[in-house]
């Protein structure tokens, strides 16, 4: 699959996901939450740092965790978020398996309650391109999005467009 193809793919999901025009990332949490019945945790884990693997999904029992890296600004920490959230709208959960690497980084956790893990740092399969294709348009959607945008003093904007 090339980029275009993914493009294509992730066109169709978002348009499927129905978002409306003026998006944030919380918004597309809270609708996440909603379509797949359970709770989505997103936390920084610090092990991440310096792996190759910036991101990982871990389908639980109960509910769903966003692990990412610490990272060096909001934008990228955005859209490592998106692309897990990516996954979820493309419903990649079906694929997962459970990770060696999650018992490494993730010692205390019960691995009977982790059903299904998503951490892959290869963007050359279908799922991931798709994934980050998808990312890219929420992330695009997003940033030209005024929701959530505190008001201009003197509205400049109306001013100077």
């Amino acid at each position: 699959m090339n980029y275009r193809e993914a493009r294509k793919i992730a066109r169709r999901a978002e348009h499927a996901f129905r978002l409306p025009h003026d998006a944030t990332i919380q918004l597309i949490h809270e609708k996440l939450e909603r379509k797949r019945g359970r709770t989505i945790t997103v936390a920084e884990l610090p092990e991440l740092a310096g792996e190759e693997i910036c991101g990982i999904w871990l389908i639980c029992k109960d509910r769903d965790i966003i692990l990412h890296a610490p990272t060096q600004s909001d934008w990228h920490r955005q859209h490592i978020i998106l692309h897990e959230f990516s996954h979820m709208i493309l419903e990649h959960d079906a694929d997962g398996q459970r990770s060696e690497m999650t018992k490494k980084l993730l010692p205390d956790l019960n691995a009977e309650d982790v059903l299904r893990v998503l951490a892959r740092s290869s963007y050359t399969d279908k799922a991931e391109l798709a994934a980050e294709a998808l990312a890219d348009q929420l992330a695009t959607r997003i940033l030209n999005s005024d929701a959530g945008t505190p008001p201009e003093p003197l509205a400049f904007r109306k001013v100077f467009g």
